[in-house]
């Protein structure tokens, strides 16, 4: 699904017909290279927001990589994509290799030869024209709700976009996504 599409639909919950026309415009400009103004670049913002929060919490993108140490190191910058956490690492015969991950590059002190990267990422920053991270995953109305839930809280309308956010979270609920949840034990005063 395209991101003008899912932008469209947040524009249908919000009730702003007439943000439909500068979503258009934003679109076709965009093909010239022009970047979206006024209510479609808001809405574009809110939109990444959501996609990073669903992308982070939820629906972790992933990707694999073969890399050929240096120094029995894989530098960060050498991936594609921005990585947000290793996941797995696996050497030319598929056994696993022991790392360590460090704030700029994974340790890889007993490689030997090409190793197997397996890691979440970020998604990319996309423009109105692009298609969403999750197209086969998830649908553009869960994400226009997020959309809606977002443009409502950047503008002050605190009270809506409680409702929207309890859509949001009622649908990735029922999507089968909800947030990993983190717990941190109870301490005893002492």
């Amino acid at each position: 699904m395209l991101i003008k599409d899912v932008l469209i639909l947040a524009a249908g919950e919000l009730g702003r017909a007439d943000f439909v026309p500068l979503i258009e415009q934003a679109y076709t400009a965009a093909a010239s290279g022009t970047e979206p103004e006024g209510e479609a670049a808001e809405l574009l913002r809110c939109y990444h927001l959501v996609e990073n929060e669903v992308a982070l919490d939820h629906i972790p993108l992933k990707a694999a990589e073969n890399f050929l140490p240096a120094d029995g190191a894989v530098l960060f910058t050498r991936f594609s994509k921005t990585p947000v956490d290793v996941l797995d690492v696996r050497g030319a015969g598929g056994e696993r290799v022991a790392y360590t991950v460090q704030p700029t590059r994974i340790l890889l002190p007993h490689a030997t030869g090409e190793v197997t990267v397996v890691y979440s990422y970020v998604p990319a920053r996309a423009q109105i024209t692009g298609e969403t991270a999750f197209s086969d995953k998830i649908s553009g109305r869960l994400l226009s709700y997020g959309v809606a839930y977002e443009y409502l809280l950047t503008g002050g309308r605190y009270a809506e976009a409680a409702v929207w956010e309890e859509k949001f979270r009622a649908a990735l609920r029922a999507a089968g996504l909800d947030r990993r949840k983190l717990w941190i034990g109870a301490r005893r005063w002492v």
